[in-house]
């Protein structure tokens, strides 16, 4: 970018040169022909005004002064003309520049936003697949939790089933030595009443 500038800056520059010397030597140009015309014109003038072939001194002096006089103005137009167009040159070479950069800083911004677009479709596609295999990661220890709480909610309950089953055959085993015991005891009651024998 800086050295398109400095191109453009450089080609203004050496249009504006080139411009400038051809204005210095239209200066001239211009100068010599109308001092030649307007110094003729005032002889000639005089000459048929005084009816005097070689016009006198004065009028020699005075068709140099009006000679370098328009000469003058007219070089000094020629100038400002010549100037005013190495001016406008320029300046249309640098807006020609100008355009010429932004159309290529349209396009390298145009590549860039593909590139950023193709860029975010994969972010994006990464993420997704990423938080995919978060979510299934999650399922699947929600699942493994799941299963061993069930199994430990199992073994709970089997193991307090298993109790309530060992606490049941010993209510009943001491139910029955209770029952065995009261009916050794009424047995022997029985055997110790006299004449009370067993049937």
């Amino acid at each position: 970018m800086e050295r398109r500038i400095l191109t453009i800056a450089g080609t203004a520059t050496k249009n504006v040169l080139h411009a400038f010397l051809r204005a210095l030597r239209a200066v001239a140009i211009t100068f010599v022909i109308v001092f030649i015309f307007v110094a003729l014109a005032t002889e000639v003038i005089a000459a048929v005004l005084t009816q005097t072939i070689p016009p006198s001194g004065l009028t020699h002096l005075a068709a140099a002064a009006l000679g370098v006089a328009f000469g003058y103005a007219a070089a000094i137009t020629v100038a400002i003309e010549e100037m005013l167009r190495a001016m406008i040159k320029a300046i249309e070479l640098a807006i020609e520049e100008t355009e010429k950069v932004a159309r290529e800083a349209a396009k390298e911004a145009e590549i860039l936003a593909r590139k950023a677009e193709v860029d975010a479709e994969r972010f994006s596609r990464a993420a997704v697949s990423e938080a995919g295999q978060l979510g299934h990661g999650a399922l699947s220890a929600a699942g493994s939790l799941e299963h061993g709480a069930a199994g430990v909610v199992g073994n709970v309950v089997s193991g307090v089933g298993h109790e309530a089953q060992s606490l049941e055959h010993g209510v009943a085993g001491v139910i029955g030595g209770v029952a065995h015991g009261a009916q050794s005891v009424e047995h022997g009651i029985t055997e110790h009443i006299p004449g009370h024998h067993a049937g």
